[in-house]
C-alpha cells in the first residue's frame, strides 16, 4: 500500500470524525454556523477520500473493488457522496449526517484494519459486470443508510416532539416520507445489483444462482426491504412502525455485507 494512500485514508477518517463531532456539538448547542462548517468538512473529507481511491486504483492497476478494504473504501465514498449531493439539492435534512457519517468512518476503518495489501485482480474479477454489480450494491447501501438516519430521527422526534435540541428537525411526516423515498431508491439499486450479479455468475460459473451464503443473504436483504415497502403500501405501516422496520434493516444489511462468513464458505471469488 503506497504511503501516500495511508495518509489520505487516515486524513479522510479523521476529517469525517471531526465533521461528526462538530455537527453533534453544534446541534446540541444549537449553533447553525457550526453545522454548516461540519458540512464543509464533509466535502473536504470526500476530496481526500476520492484521492485515496484514485491512488489505490493507480497503484493496483484495477478499480478498488476486489477485497474488504477496497470495497469498504469505495462503498463509504458512495454513501457520503449520495448524502452530500441530496443534501445540497435540499432533498434531505442536514442532521441525517449524524447517522451516515459515523457508519461511514467506522466501515472505512474496519476495511483498513482488515488488510490493505495490493493483490492482482484475479480472472473472475475481469468482467464489466463486476463494476455494475459493485456500484449498484453501494448505491443501495448509501440510500439505505440515509433512510436509516431519517427513521432514527423520526423516532427521536416522536418521543420528544417539543425537545429543544430537535426543534430544527422537520416534522415526523417529512422524515417518514424521506426514509420511504430512500428505501425505494435503495430497493431499485439493490435489484440491479442482484440482476447484474446473476449475469456475472452465469458468465463465470455457467449458472445464475448458487444459493451460497452471500447470494442468499443478499436476497434476504432484498426481500426484507420488499416487505418494508409492502407493509407501508398495503398494511398501512407508516411513521413509528416503518421507522423500526428501517432500523432493523440495518442489521440485515450488516449481516449481508460483513457477517455472511459466519454462515459458511462462499463461492464468490477472492482477489
Amino acid at each position: 500500500m503506497p504511503h501516500i494512500e495511508i495518509i489520505f485514508v487516515w486524513v479522510t477518517i479523521f476529517t469525517y470524525i471531526g465533521a461528526f463531532a462538530l455537527h453533534l456539538f453544534s446541534m446540541v448547542t444549537q449553533k447553525e454556523r457550526g453545522v454548516n462548517i461540519a458540512l464543509w468538512l464533509l466535502w473536504a473529507g470526500l476530496v481526500f477520500h476520492t484521492a485515496a481511491g484514485i491512488i489505490r486504483w493507480i497503484a493496483s492497476g484495477h478499480p478498488p473493488v476486489t477485497d474488504t478494504y477496497e470495497l469498504n473504501l469505495t462503498g463509504t465514498w458512495f454513501a457520503i457522496l449520495i448524502f452530500l449531493v441530496f443534501q445540497k439539492a435540499g432533498k434531505i435534512e442536514k442532521t441525517i449526517a449524524l447517522v451516515v457519517v459515523p457508519i461511514s468512518f467506522l466501515v472505512l476503518g474496519y476495511g483498513y484494519l482488515s488488510g490493505t495489501e495490493i493483490t492482482p485482480m484475479g480472472p473472475a474479477f475481469q468482467s464489466p459486470w463486476l463494476i455494475v454489480h459493485v456500484i449498484f450494491a453501494w448505491l443501495a447501501f448509501g440510500c439505505y443508510a440515509i433512510a436509516t438516519g431519517a427513521a432514527l430521527f423520526l423516532l427521536m422526534k416522536m418521543k420528544k416532539p417539543d425537545g429543544k435540541r430537535l426543534q430544527k428537525l422537520p416534522g415526523p411526516e417529512v422524515l417518514d416520507i424521506t426514509s420511504y423515498r430512500f428505501i425505494v431508491l435503495g430497493f431499485i439499486n439493490h435489484a440491479v445489483m442482484l440482476i447484474s450479479g446473476a449475469i456475472w455468475a452465469k458468465e463465470l460459473w455457467g449458472h445464475y444462482w448458487s444459493w451460497d451464503p452471500l447470494e442468499t443473504w443478499s436476497l434476504i436483504a432484498f426481500l426484507y426491504y420488499a416487505f418494508c415497502l409492502h407493509a407501508r403500501s398495503f398494511l398501512g405501516w407508516k411513521m413509528k412502525r416503518a421507522a423500526w422496520l428501517t432500523l432493523l434493516g440495518l442489521l440485515v444489511l450488516a449481516i449481508s455485507f460483513w457477517g455472511v462468513e459466519l454462515f459458511g464458505p462462499t463461492v464468490h471469488p477472492g482477489p
